[in-house]
């Protein structure tokens, strides 16, 4: 994440938030009300990638350029809070400072506590695609 230093102080500057077409059918597909959006994308814009306790947000993995994120998300349509609300999987590009969402999925279709796990095979190939795919690029 770029910033820029003024004096003793560091000034983090938020990341450009952008929806990619595997983001935008998983959108869909989990029937996610379109208000959560602007609440997400300004929880995204300030986003700090470091890593936090309680799995609230976990880094798949980094390397120079690019690193993968998913991070939890509240369901405010629903009055979900962020554990049982989403979960988010996003792309950093360090160098552009873009935030590139690649996919949500609502806790309840993930394995967890007796949760049915509809969707954990399309949000692991999910996350081993992404992986892969910037890997690579690096």
């Amino acid at each position: 994440m770029s910033g820029v230093c003024i004096g003793h102080h560091f000034y983090i500057m938020a990341w450009e938030v952008q929806k990619t077409e595997s983001f935008n059918k998983w959108w869909k597909k989990e029937k996610v009300d379109d208000s959560n959006y602007q609440y997400h994308e300004k929880a995204l814009q300030d986003f700090r990638n470091i890593s936090l306790p309680h799995d609230v947000q976990t880094s798949i993995f980094r390397n120079s350029s690019f690193e993968c994120w998913v991070a939890r998300l509240p369901d405010k349509a629903r009055r979900q809070g962020k554990s049982g609300g989403f979960r988010v999987a996003f792309i950093l590009d360090l160098e552009d400072n873009i935030l590139l969402l690649q996919g949500i999925f609502r806790r309840g279709n993930l394995k967890w506590k007796g949760e049915n796990g509809k969707h954990d095979d399309v949000y692991e190939q999910l996350l081993k695609d992404i992986a892969q795919q910037f890997v690579q690029a690096d």
